[in-house]
């Protein structure tokens, strides 16, 4: 076999050399995409004792941690990603009322880990992605949807653009806010809304203070605007920059307004 190698054609034999360099080539980059995709070849191990459980409208996941592993990356329900970073417990306040799943993998150098072991956790009712707007008003806002807050407002989210944002002559034509609920009792009216930015905020704010009758107020936590035609007052706490309360009730004048404005619990 070698005598008839040797004796081959000077091409035929540079014809095999490349055939064996190929075969390397592709064997090496077989093995780096199994080390880089599935956590093979040097990836830290995947992680352990992960567990899930159900705290109301949170759950709460945690797990063992792994040796080398610069990171963790938990992932509910096989798409979202709801944390990653160097902690080995996490509280997922914006799931949904359900059943949810979770895993997590290790990350070392790069190199990332085969996910764990899923665990399962089933959350009571929660206002998931309007959890972040109920948490700046934990005294005033109904902390689950099943629920009460201040004054014994019952609130919904709500779709609603302010005028601001409205795509017409008038309007930017951007989308400004995050999140936004209106909230009714049989005494008063409320509506709040986290805005993306100061300057969105300063823009509300701008378009309040230009409606007709519009006058200025300082309440216990920060400016304002009322509209007493409308028997409703706009409010900005000096602590947010990214927060817009409106309150009011079907016959309040401005006195009467800043009043109950400085009845929120805000602190």
């Amino acid at each position: 076999m070698t005598a008839q190698f040797q004796g081959a054609p000077r091409s035929r034999r540079r014809v095999y050399l490349f055939i064996a360099i190929a075969a390397v080539l592709v064997l090496v980059a077989c093995l780096l995409i199994v080390r880089f995709a599935v956590g093979g070849g040097g990836a830290v191990a995947a992680p352990t004792g992960l567990s899930a459980s159900s705290d109301g409208a949170t759950a709460k996941v945690a797990w063992t941690g792994v040796s080398g592993a610069d990171s963790y990356q938990l992932v509910r329900d096989d798409n979202t990603v709801v944390y990653a970073g160097p902690d080995t417990a996490f509280i997922d306040t914006t799931a949904g009322e359900g059943k949810h799943t979770y895993t997590v993998t290790a990350e070392s150098d790069g190199v990332v880990s085969a996910p764990s072991a899923p665990s399962d956790a089933t959350v009571g009712q929660s206002w998931g992605e309007y959890t972040p707007l109920v948490a700046m008003l934990p005294k005033v806002l109904p902390q689950t949807p099943d629920q009460s807050g201040w004054n014994d407002i019952q609130c919904s989210w709500q779709l609603y653009a302010f005028d601001a944002e409205v795509g017409t002559d008038t309007g930017s034509g951007k989308v400004w806010g995050r999140a936004r609920m209106a909230c009714s009792s049989s005494s008063v009216l409320l509506s709040v809304a986290w805005l993306d930015s100061k300057e969105a905020t300063d823009a509300v704010f701008s378009a309040a203070s230009a409606k007709p009758g519009a006058a200025a107020i300082k309440w216990r936590y920060g400016t304002g605007y009322v509209d007493e035609a409308n028997h409703v007052a706009f409010l900005r706490p000096d602590t947010v920059d990214d927060l817009w309360i409106a309150i009011g009730t079907d016959t309040a004048k401005k006195d009467d307004l800043l009043a109950l404005a400085n009845t929120l619990p805000m602190e």
